[in-house]
Order: structure tokens, then C-alpha cells, then sequence
């Protein structure tokens, strides 16, 4: 088992990518020990990257938050995360992920890039590298909401080519994802 312990670690989908900005940052699925890099994420980014998030405002992450986002399957949740060094530690920069929902029966994609690496590539290419790990896993649809004023989100899956359907719903779209 790897450091931090968790069972079935998929190495496998460790890389290192070079940015626009000529900066390296590691790729990683996500460790049960990295709830205090998610936490320096979270208070990290602007109030408006925590809206686009989770469609809400949201002060802080609580521990159950914490525990579902970093205690996972690696089959039917996936999440991959950005690591740079900054100062002495690692800071994560991004993180993308999905998650299953099997009441729903449903799978919700989900992307966070921290304010200050935004428009390096780095989302685009954690969307595609977990839309990848997801097909691996026999899942090639997800539903997520979005907030409608999102036009990041909405370039970025334009521009990876998928096939995607928006509606309309209370103000946010709801959004499938075909691949």
C-alpha cells in the first residue's frame, strides 16, 4: 500500500505535466492524507471559483465533505489532483473528479482549478486525462449541474470535442456529458 494508506492506489495515473507557463506540477489520484492540501485549495480560491463549484456559497469544508472527497473507490469515484512545491510543502493546484451515484444512477463530474493557475491548460487537461480514467471503468456519460454563467467550463468541453446537451433548470444548467 502507498503512503497515506490507501488500498488499491492507482499509481498508474501518476504524470507530470509541463504548463503554458513552463511550470511542472505532478498528476496524481487523490490520497486519503491530502485533506489538508484540499483544505489550503478551498480557502485559497476566490468566492466566485467556490460559487462555480458548488453552486453555493460555501465558507468552509466540512469534515464529511472532506472525508467523501478524499476517501474514494478509484473505480466508481475518481479524483485526480495537481501537485506544485511552494515554499517547503506541496500545495494542490487543481483537482478533477468524478463520482457515482447509484441512486441517481448518475455520475457528476466536478473541476476546481485554484484562481491563481487558471488559463495554463491545467483544467483542460485534468478533464481529459479523468474523462479517460472514467472509460476505463465502463463510464462514458455524466450529468452535472453548472451555473450558467460558467463560460470557462462551457469552452473547455467545446473544446475537447465532446458531445454535450445544456438545459435550462432554475438558473443553472444541467449538463450531460456524452464520450
Amino acid at each position: 500500500m502507498p503512503a497515506g494508506g490507501n488500498k488499491g492506489y492507482p499509481s498508474r495515473y501518476e504524470s507530470r505535466l509541463t504548463l503554458k507557463n513552463g511550470k511542472e506540477v505532478l498528476i496524481r489520484p487523490i490520497l486519503q492524507t491530502d485533506s489538508d492540501l484540499i483544505i489550503d485549495i478551498f480557502n485559497r480560491i476566490s468566492p466566485r471559483s467556490t460559487y462555480q463549484r458548488f453552486l453555493t456559497k460555501l465558507e468552509v469544508l466540512s469534515e464529511d465533505m472532506l472525508h467523501h472527497f478524499t476517501h474514494i473507490d478509484y473505480e466508481t469515484d475518481f479524483a485526480l489532483v495537481a501537485v506544485v512545491e511552494e515554499g517547503d510543502s506541496d500545495a494542490v493546484i487543481a483537482v478533477a473528479r468524478y463520482m457515482y451515484d447509484p441512486a441517481e444512477d448518475n455520475t457528476d463530474l466536478g473541476l476546481t482549478v485554484r484562481d491563481d493557475w487558471q488559463n495554463l491548460g491545467l483544467g483542460k487537461t485534468l478533464l481529459e486525462m479523468l474523462v479517460s480514467v472514467a472509460g476505463k471503468h465502463g463510464i462514458s456519460r455524466f450529468r452535472s449541474m453548472m451555473d450558467a454563467g460558467n463560460t470557462i467550463m462551457e469552452k473547455i468541453l467545446k473544446d475537447l470535442g465532446y458531445e454535450v446537451k445544456y438545459s435550462l433548470r432554475s438558473g443553472f444548467y444541467e449538463v450531460e456529458i456524452l464520450v
